[in-house]
C-alpha cells in the first residue's frame, strides 16, 4: 500500500515502514508534532457494540497510564475508518523473538521478566482492567546501557476486540494456547486469574522452549480444549537438563491451576516466589557453601529433577530434603558427602586427644594461688536490655577484664567476631529503616499549572515531588486526584517517580481530566534503594 494512502488514514503521522502483523497490522510511523517515533496497530473490529463500548471506556485509562514496564497508549481511535491505536515505539523485540532465537531462556532472565511483568499486572489490575492475552508477542523488552533487558507489557485490553466463539477454527491459534480455562467457557466474565494464568504459560514456555498444551494442526479445538481443562499440565523440562529452583517451579505449577479461585493470583505471592527461586538459582549455581538454603516457598510442591542425557540410573537423580526442601543431589556431591561421613571417626579422635592433651598441661602447669579478689564480666546484653534501649554496644566500656579483651583481639586481627558483627549489620539495618521512615515523611508534592475549562476539566497540570532528605527512592508513587465542583472525586490516577535522589526534584505533567474544576495530590507509596553495604553503615544518628 502507498505510503500517501497510510498517512491519509493517519493524520498527523508519518508511516515509514511496516513492523509486523498478527491480529493486527503494526506500522513505525513518526510523530509530526513531537518528532517521536511511534508504533500504529490498525485493525478490523470484530465485535459487538457492548464490547466496544467496554473498551472504549478502558482506553481512557490505557492513554492515562505511566508505568516503565508498560508501553504507553498514546491515542484510540476506535471510530476512524481504519480504527487503530498509536502507541511508543519499543527498540528491540518482543519475548517470542528472543525464545525463536534462543530456544528457551535462561532461568535468570525468566525471573527477571516475570518481576517486571508482576510489577505491570500491580497496576492494570488496580485500574480494573484485564489484558486477558498475555503472550511473549505482548512482552516487549529494550536492551538498556548495562545490557539487561527491560521488558513491557503491551496490547492490554485488545484482546477484547478480538473474541470469538470457541467453535471457531484458525483463528488465533497462539492465543488459544495461553488462555484461562475460564476463557473457553464464558470469555466475557473473566478476572485478573486470566493474566496470571498467561504468564504461567509464559513462564513455562520461556523455560523449556514450548508450550504445556500446543494448538497443532492435527489437534482439533475440541481435543485441545479439553486437555486445557481436565488434563494436568506436563512437568517442566528444561532443555540443557539443568535443575528447575524449586520455587519458581512450584510458582509455574500454581499459576497454571485449572480452577480460578484456587490459581494464584496476588502479585505479591508471584513476587515472593521468583525472589526465592533467585536465592535458590544461585545457591544451585554457587554450591551449598556460599549460600544458605532459602525459606520454604509459598506453596510446599515436589520439585523436579531432570534426568541426565548420559542414562544415569534412577538412584542417581535423588533428592536432598533440608528444612522442607529438595534439591537436586549431583553424583559428585554423594561422592563428597560419603567422604566427609568416613572422617567423622577420625576427626572426633584426633579432637578427644587434644583436648586431654590440653587439659594435662593446663593441670601440671596452673597457679598455685588464687588472686584475693575476682572481678565478675559483664553482660553488655542484659545491661542494655535493662536499659530499655534498642542499640546494642559493640564493645564494653568497662575497665574489667572479660568482654574488652575480645576488643583487643579485634583491633589486632582487624576483623569483628561473627557475633560482634551480626550485632552491628542488625543495628545497621534499624537505623537505616528508621532513617527511610523519616526520609518518606520529609517527600513533598505538589499540583500546580493546572487550567480548568469553562464547563470543567483540567489539563496542563504539572506535578512537583520533592525529596528533603539524603536517602535515594528508586520509585515513589504518587496519586493525584480530579475533584468535581461539588466537591466528589471524580476520578483518580496514579503516576511513577523513578530514581528521586537526595535533595533532588522532578516534575512531570499528569494527564488531562475531561471533568473536574480542583486537583489534589498525594505520596501513595516510596520504595528506597538499598545501601551498598549494610554492615558497613554508620551507626551514627
Amino acid at each position: 500500500m502507498p505510503t500517501v494512502s497510510f498517512n491519509t488514514n493517519f493524520p498527523g503521522y508519518d508511516v515509514l515502514g511496516e513492523i509486523g502483523r498478527s491480529n493486527a497490522r503494526v506500522l513505525k510511523a513518526r510523530h509530526l508534532a513531537t518528532g517521536d517515533l511511534v508504533a500504529i496497530k490498525h485493525f478490523a473490529l470484530n465485535t459487538d457494540a457492548d464490547t466496544l463500548r467496554r473498551f472504549q471506556r478502558e482506553s481512557e485509562i490505557m492513554t492515562r497510564m505511566a508505568h516503565p514496564n508498560i508501553v504507553r497508549v498514546r491515542e484510540v481511535r476506535l471510530e476512524a475508518d481504519l480504527p487503530y491505536i498509536v502507541l511508543d515505539y519499543i527498540e528491540g523485540g518482543n519475548v517470542r523473538q528472543l525464545i525463536t532465537e534462543q530456544g528457551c531462556l535462561s532461568v535468570e532472565l525468566t525471573i527477571r521478566l516475570g518481576l517486571q511483568v508482576i510489577n505491570a499486572f500491580r497496576l492494570i489490575h488496580a485500574q480494573g482492567i484485564v489484558h486477558r492475552d498475555v503472550k511473549p508477542e505482548n512482552i516487549l523488552y529494550h536492551r538498556l546501557a548495562s545490557g539487561e533487558l527491560h521488558f513491557l507489557l503491551t496490547d492490554f485490553g485488545v484482546a477484547r476486540l478480538h473474541e470469538q466463539p470457541v467453535t471457531m477454527t484458525g483463528q488465533s491459534l497462539m492465543t488459544y494456547e495461553y488462555a484461562a480455562p475460564e476463557q473457553f467457557d464464558n470469555p466475557r466474565n473473566v478476572t485478573e486469574a486470566v493474566d496470571y494464568y498467561g504468564l504461567g504459560v509464559v513462564f513455562y514456555e520461556c523455560l523449556t522452549g514450548k508450550v504445556p498444551f500446543a494448538m497443532r494442526g492435527e489437534t482439533g479445538i475440541v481435543t485441545f480444549m479439553n486437555a486445557v481443562l481436565t488434563t494436568p499440565p506436563p512437568t517442566p523440562v528444561i532443555p540443557s537438563n539443568q535443575p528447575i529452583p524449586p520455587s519458581l517451579a512450584n510458582l509455574v505449577k500454581q499459576l497454571l491451576v485449572k480452577v480460578p479461585a484456587e490459581r494464584l493470583h496476588n502479585p505479591d505471592g508471584v513476587r515472593l516466589a521468583l525472589k526465592q527461586a533467585e536465592v535458590e538459582q544461585l545457591h544451585y549455581e554457587n554450591g551449598p557453601a556460599t549460600t544458605s538454603v532459602p525459606p520454604a516457598p509459598v506453596n510446599r510442591t515436589e520439585s523436579y529433577t531432570p534426568p541426565a542425557s548420559t542414562g544415569t540410573s534412577p538412584a542417581t537423580a535423588t533428592l536432598s530434603r533440608t528444612a522442607g526442601h529438595e534439591h537436586p543431589v549431583r553424583p559428585a556431591d554423594q561422592l563428597a558427602t560419603r567422604r566427609r561421613r568416613s572422617l567423622l571417626p577420625i576427626a572426633f579422635l584426633v579432637g578427644a586427644l587434644l583436648l586431654a592433651s590440653l587439659g594435662a598441661y593446663w593441670f601440671f602447669n596452673r597457679p598455685t594461688s588464687t588472686p584475693a579478689t575476682t572481678s565478675t564480666p559483664t553482660q553488655p546484653a542484659q545491661t542494655q536490655e535493662d536499659a530499655g534501649s534498642d542499640d546494642l554496644p559493640l564493645t564494653d566500656t568497662s575497665d574489667e577484664d572479660g568482654p574488652a579483651a575480645t576488643t583487643d583481639s579485634t583491633a589486632a586481627t582487624g576483623q569483628l567476631p561473627p557475633s560482634v558483627k551480626q550485632v552491628h549489620t542488625e543495628a545497621a539495618r534499624r537505623l537505616y529503616e528508621e532513617q527511610v521512615a523519616q526520609a518518606t515523611q520529609q517527600l513533598t508534592v505538589e499540583a500546580f499549572g493546572g487550567k480548568t475549562g469553562l464547563l470543567g476539566g483540567v489539563r496542563g497540570l504539572s506535578i512537583q515531588l520533592r525529596n528533603l532528605s539524603s536517602i535515594t527512592f528508586t520509585q515513589v508513587a504518587v496519586k493525584v486526584k480530579y475533584i468535581k465542583e461539588s466537591g466528589d472525586l471524580y476520578k483518580s490516577t496514579v503516576m511513577y517517580f523513578n530514581q528521586l535522589g537526595p535533595n533532588a526534584t522532578i516534575v512531570r505533567v499528569a494527564p488531562d481530566s475531561p471533568r473536574g474544576t480542583r486537583f489534589r495530590a498525594e505520596v501513595l507509596r516510596a520504595d528506597a534503594a538499598n545501601p551498598d553495604s549494610i554492615a558497613t553503615t554508620p551507626l551514627s544518628r
